[in-house]
């Protein structure tokens, strides 16, 4: 009896973990589709509703910092700053605000591993839910940072080749820049903007340059502003620049594309082969040896045939 039902409860776990896979790679999937422009975005509705849930637990973690900074164990104020910038300080949030975020996750994590441990559940819980309320900002972070680094590259062929067309029309770069960057949104528009206001007060362009490529990790923007170093000390006509690195970018990222979609099949067959093949044959001997502890006439079996033997 006691293994029968463990392994109806494995076949349960195989079964919900392949649920979960199978959900996360949607997501994914929907994620990806979006960022390529295949599919439209969510409803204006629901990212109002997300927005202002995400500014209330972020308004609760700044009156959390005085916490968070007691609570500063294993952690790497330079490196944490260094995603922050990458991650464009994501709803103002600085490194104090970061720490009080951690810590209503720690303790969002405890609390709910506590409630589970009363009705029944294992104290491993507790301790699992508390590691993951610590893990999950550092988590989200680096997350944030990576997905705010690839929308700039995807973005950044468009600019280029509004870019080729203005220039090649007669407007000078700077405004030719300020009149393209009005009508984008995105994080490329951010610093591109920060970019023209350091221009603004006096700072040299190719020390303007380099600031923006220090500030980001996106390899296209480092490559487009190589290329225009090198082009402004070289002569080469700047419109050419913009529509060449477009075009390579473009054909680097389809490149990209494929080589996900390769590797994605291997994946999605270790998945099947450890995952969701063990939940069927789980799932199938388990009825099996329900039916002959239960139900063996069922199957042909008599218990009297069993005894003579």
């Amino acid at each position: 009896m006691e293994w029968s039902k463990l392994l109806l409860f494995a076949a349960l776990a195989l079964w919900a973990l392949s649920m979960a896979l199978f959900a996360l790679y949607i997501f994914k999937r929907i994620a990806l589709m979006q960022r390529l422009g295949l599919i439209e975005k969510e409803k204006k509705k629901k990212e109002r509703l997300s927005g202002r849930i995400t500014a209330k637990v972020f308004r609760w973690s700044e009156g959390l910092t005085p916490l968070g900074r007691r609570f500063r164990m294993f952690s790497n104020d330079e490196l944490l700053e260094r995603r922050l910038a990458l991650a464009g300080h994501p709803h103002g949030m600085n490194l104090d605000v970061f720490y009080g975020f951690r810590f209503l996750c720690l303790f969002t994590g405890l609390l709910i591993g506590m409630l589970l441990s009363l009705v029944g559940f294992s104290p491993a819980v507790v301790l699992l839910l508390f590691a993951a309320g610590f893990a999950y900002p550092a988590i989200w972070l680096r997350s944030a940072a990576a997905g705010r680094q690839e929308q700039i590259g995807i973005d950044l062929p468009d600019f280029m080749d509004a870019m080729s067309v203005t220039l090649q029309a007669g407007v000078p770069l700077d405004p030719a820049m300020k009149q393209i960057v009005r009508t984008m949104d995105g994080p490329l528009k951010e610093e591109l903007q920060r970019f023209q206001q350091e221009l603004d007060i006096g700072v040299p362009r190719e020390q303007a340059y380099m600031r923006l490529m220090n500030r980001n990790q996106s390899k296209p923007l480092e490559m487009l502003i190589l290329s225009l170093i090198q082009g402004s000390r070289l002569g080469v006509p700047i419109s050419s620049t913009f529509k060449t690195l477009a075009e390579d970018m473009r054909d680097t990222r389809v490149s990209s594309v494929k080589e996900k979609a390769a590797k994605a099949g291997p994946k999605v067959t270790l998945i099947t082969t450890f995952v969701i093949l063990p939940a069927v044959i789980l799932c199938i001997v388990g009825l099996l040896v329900l039916n002959f502890i239960y139900n063996p006439e069922g199957i042909g079996i008599s218990w009297d045939g069993l005894d003579s033997l």
